[in-house]
């Protein structure tokens, strides 16, 4: 039994533009794990004693933090947004398997909470909601694991 290691998930996120994105490993974050957050639909018949729950849906969101690390191309994108209090503001985020290469791609809003946590390095957190749904496809990581390509699965009929 091989248990996956939280490095084996890797967020890559979109430093470039979506004509010609640059998918950046997300370096630097102490938190950035998917929250799926459920919706349910739970009911009780008048013939039984317990309640039923149906998930109906789902409104997923990565809540993240990070310690500001100079030169970062991902934190400078999100601290703009913190600093200047912008409004929405979009990335594009890809989720990497690194031990089988699967990729999931979502757009997200960036959400800002708060900036300036921490006493040793500056600190920024937030979230990340989803924007859409998810595209499942495969990445090419490149060899040194900074930066990652993109392509989607090819639906079949």
């Amino acid at each position: 039994m091989q248990i996956y290691k939280r490095a084996d998930m890797v967020n890559f996120m979109n430093t470039g533009t979506k004509e010609n994105p640059v998918y950046t490993r997300m370096q630097g974050f102490t938190s950035g794990g998917k929250e799926l957050n459920a919706k349910k639909y739970t009911r009780q018949y008048i013939d039984e004693e317990f309640e039923r729950e149906t998930t109906t849906g789902y409104s997923p969101n990565i809540p993240y933090t990070f310690d500001r690390i100079k030169g970062n191309a991902v934190h400078e994108k999100i601290v703009e947004v913190h600093e200047n209090e912008l409004l929405g503001q979009t990335c594009e985020i890809i989720t990497v398997d690194m031990q089988t290469k699967e990729a999931w791609y979502r757009e997200y809003d960036i959400n800002p909470d708060k900036g300036g946590d921490g006493t040793d390095a500056y600190a920024y957190n937030g979230n990340f909601h989803a924007n859409g749904s998810q595209i499942k496809g495969t990445a090419t990581v490149a060899s040194n694991g900074l930066t990652a390509e993109f392509t989607p699965n090819t639906p079949t009929a």
